[in-house]
């Protein structure tokens, strides 16, 4: 048998052989089941009187091919009617709604449904997306082929979803045109409707399609039978994880032992004075030793160089030392104890407090940063207080070799973790301990001058920086809250640098001291009490969770669906997360949402019995006697309308409000 030339439709083949092209591949044509398929949604035909009218139809007829044609002799037209005001997704890629789909088959053997291109337009709830529609009447081709014709009939299915402008409503029209006995010769021409030229370009578009582009059989003669599919196999437990044997990339890394994990711990200690998190307080630490060593008087500044750095080592020391005790005696991991909103904010506040105070906004005596000369600045209290500090910023990062000699001794016991943690802090502390051993190291740096100034300011950039990192460690919800701790920080300081200076009088320092301290201890509180608004907890539909609170709980069902972009349109307008939660606490009320994007028989059903076959539906059942007479609430709605219907399921609003039903 000879095809026709695929380029011989005239001028409508360039967008036909297109059209057909996609539908192939989007999968215009699905694999039949071995017996009929039962219709699961509305018919195809008008409702019985006092029922909504559906929006999809189905007309089905027969036609006498051309001789000679390879799509056999005898051609199945379906055509599909949208009710005036109503569209259906068509086949193909678009950004919103679901594809048409078509489940046909003449006994054993599949058929091939040929789908023709939709029309491209605006969404109507999102106007930047495109769909693709069926307007009208479309008819859709199934090529019976000679196998087919010696079964009783094509049988099958076709799903659509259609929307209007205020509801969607999906249909599954059910098909079954007799074939037996049926003459080919008393059958209508099909060459003679209107429709022919754009089923012979779709038809020739599938004879022409590689196997490898559509790996479906794309010929209506070539179409294979279809095994049942095999019955469902019994839930089994399931199975353990498999038996792993890991092996490091980096072998000589990996620790088994005490002597090692101490020596690489030290390394990575050391190296922890260079990690991002902690290169600002460093440099600020070493410019201050240049600072000290321009100090008049050897004997003096080399006292105070060996003060300063002992007292800095033995607060990371001491840090690292507490830090393993908490890890190794609560199970947790390092930098884990930063998923705490609350310590995320309160060491926030504090570099964002020193970078002020960098920035010369005002002078902090307790933790200082700043290069200065002078006894001022390097109290033992404040060098330990930095240590400790410097040590907090680096437990975030994780340094080279650290990662192996944390996996190893996380695991081991409490002496262990402190032995290695200790061996941790001697590393990042060795610098320090050697110039508190030999101050007159410190000659090797470069002399002090204006430049340290300019670092100074830099450093305080870093530090702000370093503030933003921490900020994005914090959930959603309390990223407000902890910007208007650090406005009252910024205020605090500006009150503490214009008050609190040492030409004013004792009175005024202390009123001004007092006043800072209040506005940012104020909005630190603020910040660490914050709740942020309940989020909406929606119960997953299941018949069971249906049935167990229905007459026990006020509830409230929403029927939505991913093809539906008017329930998508609610969601993000009416039923926000904030508003649900309000709604639940206020009512006393559980949420449940029925998903209908697989159109499970039974939350069907459900919908049918509310008297409803389109989506968008919400439903208010009250608890008590009065469940099974729910208000109904149905296509797009207001949030005054919705809260209209709860006081008429659930009464007036009750007091006081609780929290959501679990």
């Amino acid at each position: 048998m000879r095809f026709p030339d695929v380029f011989s439709l005239g001028p409508m083949r360039s967008l036909t052989l297109a059209a057909a092209l996609l539908a192939c591949l989007l999968g215009a044509w699905t694999p039949a089941r071995a017996t009929p398929a039962a219709s699961a949604g509305p018919q195809a035909v008008a409702a019985s009187a006092g029922e909504e009218q559906l929006p999809a139809s189905l007309e089905t007829a027969l036609y006498r091919l051309p001789k000679g044609d390879p799509s056999g002799q005898v051609l199945a037209v379906l055509t599909l009617a949208s009710a005036p005001g109503w569209h259906a997704y068509a086949v193909g890629p678009a950004e919103s709604g679901q594809s048409a789909q078509a489940t046909l088959h003449a006994g054993a053997v599949a058929a091939l449904a040929l789908f023709p291109p939709g029309t491209p337009q605006p969404d109507a709830f999102e106007p930047e997306k495109t769909v693709l529609v069926y307007q009208g009447l479309t008819p859709i081709f199934v090529p019976v082929t000679e196998a087919m014709r010696q079964e009783p009939a094509l049988a099958g299915q076709v799903k659509v979803f259609s929307c209007s402008d205020t509801s969607c409503w999906p249909s599954t029209l059910p098909v079954s045109i007799p074939l037996a006995g049926r003459d080919p010769a008393e059958l209508p021409p099909a060459e003679a409707a209107s429709w022919w030229p754009l089923f012979s370009a779709l038809r020739n578009a599938a004879l022409a399609m590689p196997q490898a582009t559509c790996p479906e059989p794309a010929l209506p003669s070539l179409a294979r039978p279809q095994a049942a599919p095999p019955p469902a196999a019994e839930p089994a437990e399931a199975a353990p994880p498999p038996q792993l044997t890991p092996r490091s990339f980096t072998p000589a890394l990996e620790v088994s032992g005490l002597f090692k994990a101490a020596l690489l711990a030290f390394v990575a200690g050391l190296i922890l004075n260079f990690m991002p998190c902690v290169l600002p307080v460093v440099s600020l630490k070493l410019s201050s030793l240049l600072a000290i060593s321009g100090e008049e008087g050897r004997q003096e500044r080399r006292r105070i160089l060996r003060e300063h750095n002992f007292f800095f080592a033995l607060g990371i020391v001491v840090y690292f030392l507490f830090l393993s005790f908490l890890l190794g005696a609560f199970g947790l991991a390092w930098g884990e104890m930063f998923q705490s909103a609350a310590l995320a904010i309160v060491v926030t506040v504090i570099l964002f407090a020193l970078s002020l105070s960098l920035f010369g906004v005002f002078h902090l005596p307790v933790v200082d940063l700043k290069i200065s000369s002078g006894g001022r600045g390097h109290t033992r209290r404040g060098a330990f207080l930095t240590g400790v500090l410097t040590t907090l910023l680096a437990t975030p990062c994780s340094g080279p070799f650290l990662g192996g000699v944390l996996a190893w001794t996380l695991l081991q016991p409490l002496p262990v973790v402190m032995t290695v943690f200790a061996a941790i802090g001697c590393g990042m502390a060795s610098p320090y301990a050697v110039l508190a051993i030999w101050p007159r190291l410190v000659r090797f740096l470069p002399r002090p001058g204006a430049w340290m100034q300019g670092l100074e300011k830099g450093m305080a950039f870093l530090l702000a920086a370093t503030c933003l990192y921490f900020l994005a460690l914090l959930p959603p919800g309390r990223l407000l809250p902890a910007l208007a701790a650090l406005w009252a920080t910024a205020l605090g300081a500006f009150l503490l640098g214009r008050g609190a200076h040492l030409s004013s009088s004792p009175l005024r320092r202390m009123v001004m001291t007092l006043l800072a301290l209040a506005v940012t201890a104020a909005g630190l509180a603020f910040a660490l009490t914050f709740t942020p608004p309940a989020e909406a907890e929606w119960v997953a539909y299941t018949p069971k969770a249906f049935e167990e609170r229905l007459g026990r709980d006020n509830l409230v069902l929403d029927f939505t669906a991913d093809w539906c972009p008017t329930c998508k349109l609610l969601e993000r307008t009416v039923l926000t997360s904030a508003r649900v939660a309000q709604w639940a606490s206020r009512r006393k009320a559980v949420f449940m949402k029925v998903d209908l994007t697989r159109q499970t028989p039974e939350a069907m059903a459900l919908l049918r019995a509310l008297g409803s076959q389109s989506i968008p539906v919400a439903a208010f059942f009250p608890a008590g006697r009065d469940a099974t007479s729910p208000v109904v609430l149905r296509d797009l709605y207001t949030a005054g309308q919705f809260e209209e219907a709860l006081d008429e399921a659930f009464g007036g609003p009750a007091t006081p409000p609780s929290p959501a039903a679990p």
